[in-house]
């Protein structure tokens, strides 16, 4: 083969990977539709993530809000403000405790953080009257609401308390968590309320 005619061929050879190249390579689309339906399976996120929560847990509930507890738990209503919720009972049948969901009238009025603090004020008042070792711990925001926390000691008992404002003012969610010192450590009172505050929700 002379050396003319493996030029032509080497370079007959470089076109043709190129051109097979070119070919593999797309255009950005002209079509907006096309676009749209990339973005659109991104997150659109409200603000306020909803929890994501068994679909066999119970509700507790009042008038504006709700929480939700595992399906061992056992729920009892006094009235359509209140509802209590009992830990699972242990291998001799007793519950270590439990909580209670509450709703209000919000007499000072205000919402957001602000009311929170102010409300809190008060309560550590009168928590201090009644529990030893109060510390108020940092507010909480649990799907978009703002909460204060209290931790102490009952008599015999770990508490935990809890209170936000409803979004518009009007009203106030306090949460209780009572446990028997006797029947589960602070660590153990803590796991459970763990469980069940993150599923908190305004109605």
């Amino acid at each position: 083969m002379t050396m003319a005619r493996r030029i032509t061929l080497a370079a007959l050879t470089t076109g043709m990977v190129l051109t097979l190249a070119g070919c593999g390579s797309e255009e950005p689309s002209s079509d907006p539709d096309e676009g749209a339906t990339a973005s659109s399976s991104a997150s659109t996120g409200t603000g306020v993530e909803e929890p994501e929560v068994p679909s066999d847990w119970q509700v507790a509930s009042v008038d504006v809000a709700q929480l939700q507890v595992p399906p061992d738990w056992v729920l009892s209503s006094t009235r359509d403000a209140s509802q209590t919720m009992a830990a699972p009972k242990d291998s001799i049948g007793l519950s270590p405790g439990s909580g209670n969901i509450l709703a209000d009238p919000n007499p000072g009025g205000g919402e957001g953080e602000d009311a929170v603090d102010e409300w809190a004020d008060l309560r550590e008042k009168s928590l201090s009257a009644d529990l030893k070792n109060l510390e108020r711990l940092p507010n909480e925001t649990i799907n978009g609401s703002v909460f204060y926390h209290f931790q102490g000691e009952g008599d015999g008992t770990w508490e935990d308390h809890y209170g936000a404002v409803v979004p518009g003012g009007d009203r106030r969610i306090t949460i209780t968590w009572r446990f028997n010192q006797a029947d589960i450590d602070r660590k153990g009172a803590e796991a459970l309320i763990a469980e069940v505050m993150p599923t908190y929700q305004v109605l």
